[in-house]
């Protein structure tokens, strides 16, 4: 067993990092349009046509592919007042409490995304916008930033129950 989880955690740091990787690009791609657009609308009076929804899509996108690697850095928020004063024990039934949420919501992320997605995707849906993009392009980073997120939930429980009290 510690194998498995030893060659998922491996796997999860490189999914995680090219994710990570993707979401910065966006984020850079994202600061750049977004001044752009600013700029032109500003002296020009002539903003860029779908630029809202290319935002819209980076944001989205930029969430969902950083899911996992803030879950596993610990970079969400908690209440460290709380744990910090909390006995080992007590401290591992939240944290197992913590997890068993957090893999709760990504499960259901996971399998409602991948049913809209396919949905859309099956029947060809598109947003009403200047750009038209495929609702499913969209919807397609919920299940696949939810999986990740899932996975990384799975080997923390793991962790935290393989520990020594």
């Amino acid at each position: 067993m510690d194998r498995f989880f030893g060659g998922l955690e491996r796997a999860l740091t490189r999914v995680n990092g090219f994710f990570v990787l993707i979401a910065s690009l966006m984020l850079i791609g994202l600061m750049i349009t977004v001044n752009v657009d600013l700029f032109l609308r500003f002296f020009f009076r002539s903003p860029v046509m779908g630029m809202t929804e290319v935002t819209e899509l980076f944001l989205l996108y930029i969430t969902f592919l950083g899911t996992g690697w803030v879950y596993r850095d610990d970079g969400h928020v908690v209440v460290d007042v709380l744990l910090y004063n909390l006995y080992a024990g007590s401290k591992k039934v939240l944290l197992l409490q913590n997890h068993i949420i957090v893999g709760l919501i990504s499960f259901i992320l996971v399998y409602y995304g991948f049913l809209t997605t396919w949905d859309h995707f099956m029947r060809g849906a598109r947003n009403p916008t200047i750009l038209e993009t495929p609702i499913a392009l969209a919807t397609a980073v919920i299940p696949i930033g939810g999986a990740v997120l899932l996975l990384e939930v799975i080997l923390k429980m793991w962790k935290l129950l393989g520990k020594e009290e």
